[in-house]
């Protein structure tokens, strides 16, 4: 019986893989709910995958692994400055 120890990129992403590439996507991008948008599927399934409680299936690995990556490694327009709330005590006018 032979183990493997090193996997190769060759190989279909596996559940470890996934579940890292979706805390970094989750950071990336903010919230799990920005990451469940992309994947197209329920908010509360990918709390479940980031805790391992779940296991995605198995047909849906490879396409939503390679989903994130895209997500993850295309260019983000700049974010424009925020705007102050009307209730900043800065912005408010002294009578």
């Amino acid at each position: 019986m032979a183990f493997r120890l090193h996997s190769t990129e060759d190989e279909e992403p596996n559940l470890h893989d996934f579940q890292r590439l979706l805390l970094t996507a989750s950071m990336a991008m903010g919230t799990p709910l920005a990451v469940a948008k992309v994947l197209e599927v329920q908010p509360n399934l990918v709390y479940r995958w980031m805790a391992a409680l779940e296991s995605p299936s198995g047909e849906f690995l490879s396409i939503w692994t390679q989903r994130l990556q895209v997500s993850l490694s295309t260019p983000k327009p700049a974010a424009s400055h925020p705007r102050r709330r009307a209730s900043d005590t800065r912005l408010q006018l002294v009578r």
